[in-house]
C-alpha cells in the first residue's frame, strides 16, 4: 500500500519550489487551479493512447498503462523493427510506426494521450509534439535531455492544461510517502545536510571512454536515423548504442546522475520544496570526449531560508561506487551502512533532530528512533503511479509527478549533470535567467541546438 499525497498539502512546498526555478510570470501560470482539456474518447470512454518507444522500460509502462480498464492503444511507434511488431502482436488495434514525426503528422487524431518511452535525448521532441497537439503526457525520467528542454516542457504543460506524469514509479512506495510525510511535518528539525547515492552504473552500461570508432552496416529492421534523433550525426556501431547502452553518452543519455536522480531527487523535493540550486560542483573519476565519468561527487547548494535551514546547505550525489560515510551524521551508528536490501542507493536527509533514511527498494527510517515520537504517521493508502496518470487524463484526480513538479526538479538534475561536463569548477547558477553566471561555456550545454530535420516547434532552437 502507499499514502496519497493530497495536492494541497504539497502547494506551499511546490510554488516555493517553481518560484525558485522559474520566472515569476511562469511560476504564477503553474499554480493556477488545475483544468483538463476535454478529450473526444474512444468508444466505452476509453482513452485512446500512443506509445512512443515499445522495449525495456516501455514494454513495461505499456503492459501496467494497459491493465487499466479504459487504457486502450491505438498507436505505438519505435525504430526497432522486431520490437514493434511483438508489441503490435499483443495490441493488435495499435497502428506501427517507425518515425515518431510520421505518426504524429498522420494519426494525430487517433489517439488522446501520449506514453515517451525513448530514449533521453527523444523525450523532449517527443514530449513537444504532445504537448502542442493538445495531448495528455506520459514521459519517462528524467523528463528531458536539457535543462531548457524541461523548461519548455514545463511550460508548455502548463499551457496545454493536460495531464502529465514524470515516469518515477517509486513515488507510490509506502517508504517514500511516509519519509515525504516525515519531512513535510519538519521532524529533522532544520536541515543540515542532503546525502544521495546509486549504484549506477557501476557495470550496469559504460561510461568514461573514448568515444567509439568503426561504422558497421545498418540492420535494416532498425531505423538508425531515427535514433540518433535530434542528436548530432555519428556512425552507427553495432552493440554500441541501442538498446540501452546509450545512456553512457553525452548526445543521448544523462549517465547515472539523469538516470537514477530523478527517484531520488524526488523524496526531499516533495518533502521539503527545494527549490533550485544556488551552485553545483562536480568531482568526476575519468573525463571523456564522449561519456559521462566512470564515477562521480557533485555538490549542491540550497538557499536553507526556504527550507528550516539557518542560511544555504549541501546536497551531495555520489554515484559509480560512491557513497557517504556515516560520519556525514551524528545519529548515526559508527559504521553504519545501508541495509542489504536498499543496495541499489538511497537518501540520507541530516537535520539538527534527527537523520531521515530512504532507499530505493522503499525502506525508511529514522535515526534515532525516538524523533518519530513527535510524527503522527498518516493512513497509507493504495496507490498505481500509472492507474493515477490514466485517471487523470480521464478528468478524475492528478498525479503526483505532474510536470509542474517534476519539470523543475528535473531542471535541478540537470544543472548537476553540466557540472560533470567541467568538473572542478564552482558553477554559479541563476534559475530565473536559465543560465551560469561565471562560466559561458558551461551555458554551451543549457540548451543544445536539434539536429537539421528533427526541429520542433517551441523547442531545441540552441
Amino acid at each position: 500500500m502507499a499514502i496519497e499525497l493530497p495536492q494541497d498539502s504539497m502547494l506551499p512546498n511546490r510554488r516555493r519550489f517553481i518560484a525558485g526555478s522559474l520566472s515569476a510570470a511562469a511560476a504564477a501560470a503553474l499554480v493556477l487551479p488545475w483544468s483538463r482539456r476535454a478529450f473526444a474518447l474512444g468508444p466505452n470512454g476509453n482513452l485512446n493512447i500512443a506509445a512512443f518507444g515499445v522495449g525495456g522500460m516501455g514494454g513495461t509502462d505499456i503492459n501496467s498503462i494497459a491493465a487499466h480498464p479504459k487504457a486502450h492503444f491505438t498507436l505505438f511507434c519505435d525504430v526497432d523493427a522486431n520490437r514493434l511488431k511483438g508489441a503490435c502482436d499483443k495490441f493488435p488495434d495499435a497502428k506501427p510506426f517507425s518515425d515518431y514525426r510520421e505518426a504524429f503528422a498522420a494519426s494525430t487524431d487517433s489517439f488522446d494521450a501520449v506514453v515517451c518511452s525513448t530514449p533521453d535525448h527523444t523525450h523532449g521532441p517527443v514530449g513537444m509534439l504532445a504537448l502542442n497537439a493538445g495531448k495528455a503526457l506520459y514521459c519517462q525520467k528524467p523528463l528531458t535531455h536539457s535543462i531548457a528542454e524541461a523548461r519548455a516542457l514545463t511550460l508548455a504543460a502548463a499551457r496545454a492544461k493536460v495531464a502529465t506524469q514524470m515516469g518515477i514509479q517509486g513515488q507510490a512506495k509506502d517508504g517514500r510517502r511516509l519519509a515525504v510525510k516525515m519531512l513535510q511535518a519538519g521532524i529533522y528539525g532544520k536541515v543540515v545536510s542532503i546525502h544521495i547515492w546509486t549504484d549506477r552504473p557501476m557495470g550496469l552500461w559504460p561510461q568514461g571512454r573514448p568515444r567509439p570508432t568503426g561504422n558497421d552496416p545498418v540492420p535494416p529492421d532498425f531505423n538508425w536515423n531515427c535514433w540518433l534523433g535530434v542528436a548530432p550525426e555519428r556512425s552507427f556501431v553495432k552493440d554500441t548504442y541501442a538498446p540501452f547502452i546509450w545512456r553512457g553518452f553525452f548526445d543521448f543519455g544523462t549517465g547515472a546522475l539523469g538516470d537514477m536522480g530523478c527517484h531520488f531527487f524526488d523524496t526531499p523535493t516533495a518533502g521539503l520544496g527545494l527549490g533550485a540550486p544556488i551552485s553545483v560542483q562536480a568531482d568526476v573519476q575519468t573525463e571523456s570526449n564522449d561519456q559521462w565519468p566512470l564515477a562521480e561527487t557533485v555538490t549542491f547548494t540550497f538557499d536553507g531560508s526556504k527550507n528550516g535551514a539557518a542560511s544555504t546547505f549541501p546536497l551531495t550525489w555520489y554515484d559509480g561506487g560512491r557513497m557517504p560515510a556515516a560520519t556525514v551524521s551524528p545519529h548515526l551508528p559508527a559504521g553504519w551502512t545501508p541495509p542489504s536490501d536498499s543496495s541499489e542507493g538511497g537518501t540520507l536527509v541530516v537535520g539538527t533532530d534527527c537523520t531521515v533514511f530512504h532507499s530505493y527498494s522503499g525502506v525508511t527510517k529514522v535515526f534515532p528512533e525516538s524523533a518519530l515520537q513527535r510524527f503522527n504517521a498518516p493512513k497509507i493508502e493504495p496507490l498505481n503511479h500509472w492507474f493515477a496518470w490514466v485517471d487523470s487524463a480521464l478528468g478524475q484526480g492528478t498525479t503526483a509527478a505532474s510536470f509542474s513538479f517534476s519539470g523543475p526538479m528535473t531542471e535541478t538534475i540537470l544543472v548537476g549533470t553540466v557540472a560533470g561536463r567541467v568538473p572542478g569548477v564552482l558553477l554559479m547558477w541563476d534559475a530565473a535567467a536559465m543560465r551560469f553566471t561565471n562560466l559561458e561555456a558551461a551555458n554551451a550545454f543549457v540548451s543544445p541546438k536539434y539536429r537539421q530535420g528533427f526541429s520542433v516547434p517551441g523547442i531545441g532552437a540552441g
